[in-house]
């Protein structure tokens, strides 16, 4: 397998051991995982931390959710740095983002703002909006293991639980987690989603269970 094929794949690793990975990309993974040594180490590095994951008890998390001291972002990847070096650092990075997700969902809402290593400057994009009232702005930006977002929300009915997702050419959508809505309180989010931005045609935000975005913004191309 080619080096690019390696990376492309060990993107998709954290949201794989997370089970948040699509069909067609687990079909992919499983298929690349069979013929490369390399990838299947690390999946069996990520599992456990995976497993600690669904140790979490969402049931004493209290309202509002807590909030991480400001420097925990640079300790975390600052200590990868010195013992793991930049690949490792890349790997982990695309298990943190999947974890934000998965944290995010168990308290209705993502509030590790920063976690997520800086990249570039995100790119801002234009909401068309399909109900009355809600105002909404987002960020969007190209990391190592796929698309962070950040998104703001105003308006949209309080304690209401919406996904958000990014959708690629062929209409199917993949999620990047959900939040629970605070009425005229704007909601502000930081998201993680393992899917290159240069894959996703649309970033929206709509109801469970309900097709129809609420929000949506075209990609810049």
């Amino acid at each position: 397998m080619t080096s690019d094929r390696c990376q492309r794949m060990r993107t998709l690793l954290g949201m794989y051991v997370l089970g948040r990975l699509g069909d067609t990309e687990t079909a992919a993974l499983l298929a690349h995982l069979d013929g490369c040594r390399a990838c299947r180490a690390e999946l069996r590095e990520l599992t456990p931390v995976a497993a600690a994951l669904g140790q979490a008890d969402p049931d004493r998390l209290g309202e509002p959710a807590p909030t991480p001291p400001p420097t925990l972002p640079d300790t975390i990847f600052a200590g990868i740095d010195r013992e793991r070096g930049r690949r490792r650092y890349r790997r982990v990075a695309a298990l943190a983002g999947a974890a934000v997700v998965a944290l995010g969902l168990l308290t209705g809402g993502f509030f590790l703002r920063g976690l997520v290593p800086a990249g570039n400057p995100g790119q801002q994009v234009s909401f068309t909006v399909n109900s009355a009232g809600v105002v909404a702005s987002a960020e969007v930006e190209n990391r190592a293991w796929g698309t962070g977002i950040s998104l703001d929300v105003t308006g949209l009915p309080q304690g209401e639980r919406y996904n958000v997702w990014l959708q690629r050419p062929d209409g199917s959508r993949m999620n990047a987690g959900s939040f629970i809505a605070g009425g005229d309180r704007k909601m502000s989010m930081q998201l993680a989603v393992g899917l290159p931005m240069s894959d996703a045609t649309m970033l929206g935000v709509s109801a469970p269970g309900d097709d129809r975005p609420l929000l949506a913004a075209n990609l810049p191309t």
